[in-house]
C-alpha cells in the first residue's frame, strides 16, 4: 500500500481520498486476463507479455507521483525497453500498448497511452501522465479519450469496456463534445478577425450584444448560436442570450433531446494568459450540486490592440458605434473609450472544453482569493472560480488548435 492520502475513485464515479493500493505484477496480469477473455501470457521480444489476438501489451500500474504533487496527479513509469517492444511489434505487424492499470476496490480502469509520442524521447525512464478526472470519467462514461496539455494522448477506458475498445477503437460518444468539434472545425480556420468588422457583422444579424467593448467573446457566442441554428442542432446545445427567471445566468445549456443536463460558460481569452477565471463561487457551487457537471469552453486566440496601430481601430469602432446609434456612459464623446484595452483583430488558434466535477471541484478556488477584495483595499469581494494552469489536465476533456499563421 502507498503511504500517501491522495485522490481516488470509486466504482460509481465518487470520489474518495486513501491511499493508493500496490499491484502485484501477477495481480495486474489477473485484472488483465478478468477484462479480456482469450488473453496468453508469453514472451515477447524477451519481456512477459499479455497478448491478446493481434496485440501485445505491457502494463504498469497507475500511481501517484508522490510528494509534492498534487493529489490527484497520478502516472506510470515507461522503461526504456519497452520501446525495444513497441520496434519489434512494428516490423511484425503487432499492435504493442502501453497500459496502466489503476485498481481501487472494486474499481478496475485501465489507461491506454498513445505511445507515439512517448517511443521519440531519449530518456531511459520516461513518465506517462494521468489524472483522477480521466479516471472519473472512464468510470462514468464508460471510455474516455484526451491529449493533454503536452500533446500526449491517452484513452481511459472502465474494465468491462475494455476489450471492445481494444478491438473497436475509441469513438466519440458525447454529442455536445461532438457539436463544438464539428463547430470548431469551421470556425478555427486560421483567418485573422477585424474588431469592425465582427462588430459589424452582429449588428446587421440584430445580435444583443454588438456594441459591447470585449467583442471577441460576443462574436464567439454569436458564431457559435449561427452554427447550431443553420444545423438543426438545438436539443443539444443552446447559446442562452434570454435569461429566464430562477435559472442560472451561465452561456450555455447541454441538452439531452432539449431537456437540460449541465450548463456551461462560453469564453474568449487570449492564448497568453495562463489562468482561466470564471463564475462567482457561491451561484456555480449550487449550479454544480445540481447538475453534476460543469463545462467552460474556451476559445483562445491571438491579439492585436489598437493602442498598438496609434488607435486607429480604436478611433474607427467608437466612430461607427456612435453612427449605429450606441449611447455611452458619458455625454462627451470620446473616440479614444476603451484604448488600452481594444483589440483591433484576433485569431482564433484553440479551443478547450473544462469540465469541473465531484472529483476535482475541490482545487477549482484559486490561491489568489486569499483575502480577496475591492479596488479599495477594504471592501471584501466575491470569490471566483480559477482553474490554475498548473492544473488543467485534471479538467481538461477536449482540446483542438491548428497551426497559427506567423504573425504580421
Amino acid at each position: 500500500m502507498g503511504s500517501e492520502i491522495v485522490d481516488q475513485i470509486g466504482p460509481d464515479g465518487s470520489f474518495v481520498q486513501d491511499v493508493d493500493t500496490t499491484l502485484s505484477p501477477s495481480r495486474k496480469r489477473e485484472l488483465l486476463i478478468d477484462a479480456l477473455p482469450g488473453t496468453q501470457i508469453e514472451d515477447y521480444a524477451d519481456h512477459r507479455v499479455v497478448r491478446f489476438k493481434d496485440q501485445v501489451i505491457l502494463t504498469k500500474q497507475v500511481t501517484h507521483l508522490g510528494r509534492p504533487w498534487e493529489a490527484f496527479k497520478k502516472r506510470i513509469q515507461i522503461p526504456r525497453d519497452w520501446l525495444d517492444v513497441w520496434w519489434r511489434g512494428e516490423v511484425d505487424g503487432l499492435t504493442v500498448r502501453f497500459v496502466g492499470v489503476y485498481h481501487y476496490g472494486e474499481t478496475t480502469i485501465f489507461v491506454d497511452f498513445d505511445p507515439t509520442t512517448y517511443v521519440k524521447r531519449k530518456a531511459n525512464n520516461s513518465a506517462a501522465h494521468v489524472s483522477t478526472n480521466d479516471l472519473f470519467q472512464a468510470q462514468t462514461l464508460g471510455q474516455f479519450a484526451r491529449e493533454d496539455k503536452n500533446g500526449n494522448r491517452l484513452t481511459s477506458v472502465r474494465a468491462d469496456q475494455f476489450a471492445t475498445y481494444l478491438l473497436a477503437g475509441f469513438e466519440e460518444k458525447n454529442p455536445h463534445i461532438e457539436v463544438f468539434d464539428r463547430f470548431s472545425d469551421e470556425f478555427l480556420n486560421g483567418a485573422r478577425i477585424d474588431g469592425l468588422t465582427a462588430v459589424q457583422e452582429m449588428h446587421v444579424a440584430n445580435w444583443p450584444d454588438k456594441f459591447q467593448t470585449e467583442w471577441a467573446g460576443f462574436y464567439v457566442e454569436f458564431r457559435l448560436s449561427r452554427y447550431i441554428n443553420q444545423h438543426g442542432l438545438g436539443d443539444l446545445v443552446v447559446v442562452q442570450k434570454d435569461k429566464r427567471r430562477g435559472e442560472f445566468d451561465y452561456d450555455l445549456r447541454l441538452l439531452n433531446k432539449g431537456v437540460l443536463e449541465h450548463y456551461g460558460d462560453l469564453k474568449a481569452s487570449n492564448i497568453a494568459i495562463s489562468d482561466s477565471p470564471g463564475n462567482d463561487a457561491a451561484d456555480f457551487f449550487r449550479c454544480l450540486e445540481e447538475t453534476g457537471r460543469f463545462w467552460y469552453v474556451i476559445y483562445e486566440h491571438q491579439t492585436w490592440h489598437g493602442r498598438d496601430n496609434d488607435d486607429v481601430s480604436t478611433i474607427a469602432w467608437n466612430d461607427w458605434r456612435r453612427s449605429a446609434g450606441h449611447v455611452g456612459r458619458s455625454q462627451v464623446y470620446d473616440p479614444l473609450s476603451y484604448a488600452g484595452r481594444f483589440k483591433e483583430a484576433v485569431r482564433f488558434v484553440r479551443v478547450k472544453i473544462l469540465e469541473v466535477n465531484q472529483a476535482n471541484i475541490g482545487i477549482v478556488l484559486g490561491d489568489f482569493q486569499k483575502d480577496f477584495k475591492q479596488a479599495d483595499g477594504v471592501t471584501p469581494r466575491k470569490g471566483k472560480v480559477m482553474i490554475k494552469k498548473k492544473d488543467i489536465d485534471n479538467f481538461l476533456i477536449y482540446t483542438k488548435s491548428i497551426v497559427a499563421p506567423t504573425r504580421a
